[in-house]
This record gives C-alpha cells, sequence and structure tokens, in this order.
C-alpha cells in the first residue's frame, strides 16, 4: 500500500497543528519549519485543507491556521480525501466505468478489490488526529489508535 506525499505531508502539518491546540495560530512557514517541509507544497495542501473545512486561519501579524474541528473528531479519512485528487486504494477502483475486464481479460476479482477498497475507507475513517497522538507522538502504548 501507497501513501502519498500529499497525505503524509497533510498529516504531519495537522498533528502539528493539534499539538499547538487553539493557543497560537501556525503560520505556513512555522509549519515548514517545524516539519521540516517545503512551504510552497505546504501553500497548495492547506488550500484544500481549509476548502474542506478541517483547517481554519486568522489574519492579522499574529495569524496562521488552527484545527476547524477537534484532533478527536478529524480522520485520516478525512484528510486523505482533502488532499488527494482520487483516493481509490485499490486495483480495480481506479476504474472509471463499472467494467468486470481489467485490460480486455476477465478476472473476477472486482468485487475483492471492492471489499478491501471498502475495508481500507473503514480503517482510515476511524483513525483520528488524537489517537496518533496519544499512540505514535506521545507514546502511550496503552492508547486505542481506533478510539
Amino acid at each position: 500500500m501507497y501513501i502519498s506525499t500529499k497525505t503524509g505531508y497533510a498529516l504531519r502539518a495537522m498533528i502539528e497543528l493539534a499539538l499547538t491546540g487553539d493557543k497560537q495560530p501556525l503560520s505556513i512557514a512555522e509549519l515548514a519549519n517545524r516539519q521540516q517541509l517545503p512551504s510552497k507544497y505546504l501553500e497548495r495542501l492547506f488550500s484544500l485543507l481549509k476548502k474542506s473545512e478541517l483547517v481554519k486561519s486568522r489574519k492579522g501579524t499574529n495569524g496562521g491556521y488552527l484545527l476547524a474541528r477537534e484532533a478527536e473528531t478529524i480522520t485520516l479519512q478525512d484528510v486523505m480525501h482533502a488532499v488527494e485528487e482520487s483516493h481509490y486504494y485499490t486495483y480495480c477502483r481506479h476504474q472509471k466505468i463499472d467494467a468486470d475486464y481489467c485490460q480486455g481479460l476477465s478476472c473476477h476479482l472486482r468485487g475483492f478489490w471492492d471489499r478491501i477498497g471498502t475495508d481500507l475507507e473503514s480503517y482510515f475513517s476511524n483513525i483520528n488526529l488524537q489517537s496518533i497522538i496519544n499512540k505514535y507522538i506521545r507514546g502511550d502504548h496503552e492508547a486505542n489508535l481506533f478510539e
């Protein structure tokens, strides 16, 4: 399975915002510096995250970005949907037509691949930012990733 750079960078930046909380908005430059990410790339990602209402911006000298919702309510699936043009995870799901054939050959596995895609979507929608922070950032090995 491959998780794109877009999703990886967006997730890192969103976790940085969650760790900062509502205390202070973070600018793109600050987020880029803290996470060692390219600021121009983050600008494009944050445009998509804002459009999807996962982040909000504040203007002014102390302006920047904040999470638009609590970290417990933002899932990995939300982030993926916001930044990816398409979020098909399996072999057949990228097909635009509902065909039972792959490259002209009958494969009979479309239902299998669709089930895997559905399972992955369910899996990603059950992981939220706060659970990632608890388990992997703060090292709480007792934390349940699927809260």
